[in-house]
């Protein structure tokens, strides 16, 4: 069974996740960061997509049995 799962690669000169500082490390490894994609960050009207939330918790339970 093929699964495909939709992204989008993030990389942000300032702000973020912490991934921001691995993709600079220059140490190689492998790693990943799942999180929905989210509006006024750190803010009362933070919001993101209910079906953002949905494609990410099927992404994490996918990764849970197959890594």
């Amino acid at each position: 069974m093929k699964v495909v799962f939709l992204y989008q690669i993030e990389v942000e000169s300032a702000g973020g996740s912490d991934g921001n500082q691995l993709q600079k490390s220059s140490f190689p490894f492998d790693w990943c960061f799942v999180g929905a994609p989210e509006d006024h960050v750190h803010s009362p009207d933070e919001k993101v997509h209910k079906k953002d939330v949905e494609a990410m918790v099927a992404l994490y339970t996918y990764l849970m049995k197959h890594l």
